[in-house]
């Protein structure tokens, strides 16, 4: 009897054992693949520009101290990947969210991405559009009640410690320039350190903030019109005096302009030495600063 007693125990050990494995192949899919990784946090202290790489389209995620803004959400294919990364960086809330101008490779994500997050505010070029995606993401903007306002130029938000300061666009791109120089285009400033992010904006927009009070010495050019020749020009860099220039290019959707930026303006970026990301060589860049040092995940990778 204790054998027939001691047999028993042992079986219901092994049947036990089995059930604890089974829940754990369940827990896991059946296979043994890795887990998804949990999303990071947003860091408390510091900043953070992420230029994502989305073939020829913008999509700009900026981070300061634990705060997040979004500029431009690339072509509508684009949408799912954006908002994917975003919610790995731990954004679960955008205080603003710009829209550079309603060109289908910076709008066309826009809708999704305001379905998917909290929104603080939504700053949107004063050139409106009549694209279905510019009115998908009017429509979202209306159903969740979001804040829209078209800035002035020199207006300034503050993200964390971070600000930032709308350049553009000004009255003559408005009225002289085309599309692209509708763009918003802004100068974002974390301590010591800045970012000249010119969406779209072309040389009449160049020529506009040169012209004008304000400030456009920047560490990081985010150049307008992905590296095309119409924008980057020799008098604007000079006046900018970039250490990195970031053109965001690679493929583009049929019957969209092709994603190569113009040898001119590479050809201009070497001699004046700044360094030149592509993000269809690169792929996502990502900038960090405490204010005062700065730092390029390219720089790490070489």
């Amino acid at each position: 009897m204790k054998f027939v007693s001691k047999m028993r125990a042992v079986a219901a050990c092994v049947l036990l054992l089995a059930c604890l494995l089974a829940l754990t192949a369940c827990d896991n899919g059946g296979n043994n693949t890795t887990p998804t990784s949990e999303p990071t946090a947003i860091p408390a202290t510091g900043c953070e520009v992420h230029i994502l790489s989305i073939g020829k389209a913008d999509a700009i995620l900026l981070l300061a101290d634990g705060k997040a803004m979004l500029i431009d959400a690339g072509y509508k294919h684009n949408a799912d990947e954006i908002v994917a990364y975003l919610k790995n960086k731990g954004v679960s809330r955008l205080e603003y969210v710009i829209l550079t101008h309603g060109d289908k490779d910076h709008v066309g994500g826009m809708a999704d991405v305001l379905r998917s997050f909290e929104v603080g505010q939504v700053l949107i070029s004063p050139k409106k559009e009549k694209s279905e995606y510019y009115s998908d993401m009017v429509a979202v903007m209306q159903e969740k009640n979001i804040s829209c306002v078209s800035p002035e130029v020199g207006t300034t938000y503050t993200l964390g410690t971070a600000s930032f300061q709308t350049l553009a666009p000004g009255p003559k791109a408005l009225k002289e320039g085309s599309d692209n120089d509708a763009s918003i285009a802004i100068r974002f400033t974390y301590g010591s350190k800045n970012f000249l992010l010119m969406g779209d904006a072309l040389s009449t927009t160049e020529k506009e903030l040169m012209d004008s009070s304000m400030s456009i010495r920047a560490d990081v050019l985010k150049t307008g019109h992905h590296g095309k020749s119409d924008a980057t020009n020799k008098k604007f860099l000079k006046a900018v005096q970039p250490k990195y220039a970031v053109i965001c290019c690679g493929e583009s959707e049929e019957g969209d302009e092709a994603g190569e930026p113009a040898s001119k303006v590479l050809e201009l970026l070497e001699d004046f030495h700044v360094k030149t990301l592509r993000t269809d060589v690169v792929g996502t860049i990502v900038f960090k600063t405490d204010g005062t040092t700065l730092t390029c995940n390219a720089d790490e990778a070489e």
